[in-house]
Formats: C-alpha cells, sequence, structure tokens
C-alpha cells in the first residue's frame, strides 16, 4: 500500500510538471528544518494538564472537547493520574473540585451546555477558594447549536456567568502551541491564587491539527503556592481563610495534622464558620477580589504582532490570531502596514494594554466569531465610545477567511478617503499615506 501511495504521488508530480504550466497563484514557500510536531489543540491541552502535573479529570463526553477527555483516559493513568467520565456535567465540575480539595491538581473539559450545567459549581470553587482548571472548547450556540462548529460566543459566560461574584480568570490561547503553555499557566494560576481557571479554546483552534515547535517540556515550573501538605499548622490556630497581603490564605488538605477546618459554601469567617456578618462579608469579598490585583504580573501578556506604530490596528483572540496574522501579510503586500493586539489573557481584562493600543491607532477592528460583539463591549467598557472602532463579525459557525478582514479594512478606508476629498475632518489612515495612495488601496 506504501508503494502504491508512494507511486501515485510521484505520477501526480510528474503530471503536474508537463501539463500544469500556468501559476497557480500559491507560492510554497519550503519551511526551515527541525524538529516539529503534527498534533491538534485539544492534544495541545493535554500535554500542558499533564506536564504541569495534573493528576485527575472528571468529564462527560461533549463535542468539541471530548478529545481532551479521551487523551487524558489514554495517557494520564501512565503517570498515576485518574480520569472519571462522570454521569453529568455536574457530577463532572463537583469530582473535579473535590478531587483539588484533596490536594490534587485536577481539571474538567466541556463546551457550552456543560458550561452552563458547571455554573454553581464553579461559584462553589471561588467561595472555597479552591483551585480548578476548567477547559471551554467553545462550539456554535445556544442551546445545542452546532456541535461541530465555531463561535467566539462564550465569552460573557465564563467572565460573568453566576450568583454572585468570584474571582476568576480566563486564558485565550490562539495557536496549538500556545494551548500547551496556557494550559501550564493555568494551573499555576489556579493553584497560586486559589480561583477557578478557564481555557478558553474554540472548535476552529481545539479540533484543528497544525505543525508546531516541539513542545518544551523542561521550560515548565510547577508552582503550588501556599499549598501545606506536611504539617507546620496548630490545631486550634489554623485558620483556612486568613486574611493575608495578596489575598491567598494557607491551604491544606485533608489529613494534615492540625490542619482540620470547614470549608462551607456559604460566607464564612477566617475560620471557615459561617456567618452572616455585615464586616466580615465585606472583608471576605474583598479579600478574595483582591486576588485579581496581586495576581496581574503572572497573567500572560498580550501579544503585539506587526508594525508598533501603524495605523491600521486589529484586535482579537483565540482562533482568529491565523486569520488577521494572513490578512496583515496581505495588506502589507498592498502597502497597509497594521498592527494586531492578540488577547490571551481575557480576564481580568488588560486594561492598560488594550487603552494604549486603541488610543494609539486609526483605526482599530475588532475581530470576532459572534453577532454582539462581546469582546468589542468589553474594550468600549475601558475606553469609552470610539468612531474609529470597527466591528468585524461572523457568525456562521465557520472560520475567518482573512479575504473577508481585508474587505472590512478597505471598506473603511474608502470611506475615510471620500470623507476627506469632501472636505470632512477625518483621521488619516497612517503618515505615510496621503489620500491618492490610500485611494488606489481601497478600489
Amino acid at each position: 500500500v506504501v508503494a502504491q501511495n508512494v507511486a501515485a504521488i510521484d505520477a501526480g508530480e510528474q503530471y503536474v510538471r508537463e501539463h500544469c504550466t500556468t501559476p497557480s497563484g500559491y507560492d510554497l514557500v519550503a519551511r526551515p528544518d527541525g524538529d516539529r510536531l503534527l498534533m491538534m489543540g485539544n492534544d495541545a491541552i493535554g500535554y500542558g494538564a499533564l506536564v504541569a502535573g495534573c493528576r485527575f479529570m472528571a468529564g462527560y463526553p461533549i463535542t468539541p472537547a471530548t478529545d481532551v477527555l479521551e487523551w487524558m483516559a489514554r495517557h494520564a493513568p501512565k503517570y498515576g493520574g485518574v480520569v472519571v467520565q462522570a454521569e453529568d456535567e455536574l457530577a463532572a465540575i463537583n469530582m473535579t473540585i473535590g478531587a483539588s480539595f484533596a490536594g490534587v491538581r485536577s481539571m474538567t473539559a466541556t463546551s457550552g451546555p456543560g458550561q452552563a450545567l458547571m455554573t454553581e459549581g464553579i461559584g462553589l470553587a471561588g467561595v472555597v477558594e479552591t483551585p480548578i482548571v476548567v477547559i471551554e472548547c467553545a462550539r456554535a450556540g445556544p442551546s445545542t447549536g452546532m456541535p461541530t462548529k465555531t463561535e467566539q460566543s462564550n465569552l460573557n459566560h465564563l467572565i460573568f456567568s453566576g450568583h454572585g461574584e468570584i474571582p476568576r480568570v480566563v486564558l485565550a490561547p490562539g495557536t496549538v502551541e500556545e494551548s500547551f503553555y496556557l494550559t501550564v499557566a493555568a494551573f499555576n494560576l489556579a493553584e497560586k491564587y486559589q480561583v477557578p481557571v478557564f481555557v478558553l479554546s474554540e472548535q476552529a483552534l481545539c479540533q484543528s491539527k497544525e505543525t508546531t515547535p516541539r513542545l518544551e517540556f523542561g521550560s515548565v515550573t510547577v508552582d503550588r503556592g501556599k499549598l501545606i501538605r506536611n504539617g507546620g499548622v496548630t490545631f486550634g490556630e489554623y485558620k483556612r481563610f486568613a486574611f493575608s497581603e495578596d489575598g491567598v490564605s494557607p491551604r491544606v488538605i485533608p489529613g494534615v495534622d492540625g490542619g482540620m477546618h470547614l470549608a462551607p459554601g456559604s460566607e464564612h469567617s477566617d475560620g471557615g464558620v459561617i456567618t452572616e456578618d455585615a464586616t466580615n462579608r465585606r472583608r471576605m469579598m474583598e479579600k478574595r477580589m483582591h486576588k485579581l490585583e496581586s495576581m496581574q504580573p503572572e497573567l500572560p501578556r498580550p501579544n503585539l504582532l506587526g508594525d508598533p506604530k501603524a495605523a491600521v490596528a486589529f484586535i482579537g483572540y483565540g482562533s482568529n490570531r491565523g486569520p488577521i496574522a494572513e490578512t496583515q501579510d496581505r495588506l502589507h503586500a498592498d502597502g497597509i502596514a497594521t498592527r494586531f493586539l492578540q488577547l490571551r489573557t481575557l480576564w481580568p481584562f488588560p486594561e492598560e494594554e488594550v487603552r494604549a493600543f486603541v488610543h494609539s491607532a486609526a483605526h482599530v477592528f475588532v475581530v470576532e466569531n459572534n453577532i454582539t460583539g462581546q469582546l468589542e463591549r468589553l474594550i468600549r467598557y475601558v475606553t469609552g465610545p470610539l468612531p474609529h472602532m470597527h466591528p468585524v463579525r461572523k457568525y456562521d459557525g465557520r472560520p475567518f477567511r482573512p479575504i473577508e478582514i481585508i474587505d472590512a479594512v478597505k471598506k473603511v478606508l474608502a470611506t475615510a478617503v471620500a470623507a476627506t476629498e469632501k472636505g470632512a475632518s477625518v483621521t488619516p489612515v497612517g503618515p505615510e499615506k496621503t489620500a491618492a495612495g490610500v485611494r488606489s488601496v481601497a478600489r
């Protein structure tokens, strides 16, 4: 069979050389030699979890997140891990919380419908300050939606869902390689700050295969924060939810001598005793939410791609990194310089970087796969109304094609040129662009 396939390839190549002499428009450039891997985003997430020390996963099959559950089921037991296919997502999230409470790095993986069922459990993890990692492989919704299609419509759910308020982190890889490293970061952030951390992927990324540089397992560090496993606490004095400068309290696992404590889902004192005292309530809320400030130096920062001074700018996250990057290359060939701020931490929102980026550009295009502009609304919440911010949205379940983004950009630039010719006051496209130059590109 192999010999026949090789012969077919050779015959096809020979036919093309002899009969297909007209340029196809595609320029196949040889890539540098190197040790590269072929994998999809869900594989990289599995590797990241395992290398980060995750040894328990509970989940319920759901497209497109099932691959993570299956990957962990194949590989985690080889390293002492346990994987449970739960009866539903409610059970999965509570098993994950329980395993983490017992001291094991734990995670679950789901998509939109399952995420909705996990919402109350995630609130429990937040109030009892138990670290968990939730892999969210987004698909087109609502309800069952289109399970095999992609969308970025779960952002609001991950950031704002739940009754009451808890600190949480939302990370968004844009490549298969980032899926590995941001999963590692998720476990470290979850344990160090004792919060739920979401890794937000999408069907277009988590189930897409691409070649990627070999993952640097040796570069991974495991930071378990203030976890106490070998005593050092005194019975009657240990306070599981003790107030601290960074909002994080020492955490013991069950069985540690002297570490017996309560961990109720009701509001509680620093010792875990249920209370509705007003002063304690204010202090506990502020203690938990202060973690979002304490973790700022360790959050993955946005990537800036392209010309840092370009007047035409893009903001996006996740799988849109690829289409936007190709859009940049094509616009550059047309003489239009661009820059792209790829957000990798979506919550806590990177306000300073986004504000500076948006206010320094002439035209900002927010590229996202949903109809309501969830990312754009977050940006406007930080920056206020901006006339030079332009939505580029797609919500048919398919990934962006670069030409769709290019058309949106050129339409805006053409409008700017027309306004300039009529004498209106508009922000120029860039210092190097004359109206005539932009006109030729826009057409």
